[in-house]
């Protein structure tokens, strides 16, 4: 067999012998550091879903307590919506356009009552009742005067009207 003149001498055999020493220490250090670097990885990754898990759980606890008051908050009654009801409009023969414009003004007159507790307002029903009574209402060139003839108060303000004309 063929032997090159490089390894018959002895200092290139002490040069190839150190190159294959130097890849074989280099690879077991690259692969200690990437053993390393991945314990490392992983160990982060681990406190990291931890600390995930911790942050989706105090979410939910906020979710939860947040429902909780909005339970608590519709427990307290308050006003709905408000509804006017005409006792005499047959008789005065008001059309049904009329009607639901008178209702409208009625409405936007006491809008500022919606989403108020329900023990607030009946409190304030001379206040409601006066601010209906002391406007008059005008359609279509007519004036109209509304008078409180009834008032409920639940989560629905009904107001039952008398409708006059005002000259």
């Amino acid at each position: 067999m063929y032997i090159p003149p490089q390894l018959r001498r002895r200092e290139w055999r002490r040069f190839y012998a150190g190159f294959i020493l130097g890849a074989i220490a280099g690879y077991v250090l690259f692969v200690f550091m990437n053993d390393q670097l991945h314990e490392h990885f992983e160990e982060e990754n681990i406190q990291l879903s931890s600390d995930l898990s911790a942050l989706e759980a105090k979410y939910e606890g906020l979710l939860d307590s947040e429902k909780e008051a909005d339970k608590e908050k519709k427990q307290v009654l308050t006003i709905q919506e408000v509804q006017p009801n005409f006792s005499n409009a047959k008789e005065l023969q008001i059309d049904k356009l009329t009607q639901h414009q008178l209702s409208s003004m009625v409405k936007d007159q006491l809008q500022s009552i919606t989403g108020e507790n329900i023990e607030d307002i009946a409190q304030q029903s001379d206040l409601i009742i006066s601010t209906v009574e002391n406007k008059s209402f005008e359609v279509e060139d007519f004036k109209y005067k509304l008078t409180v003839e009834r008032l409920i108060i639940t989560t629905q303000v009904t107001l039952l009207l008398s409708i006059s004309l005002d000259s």
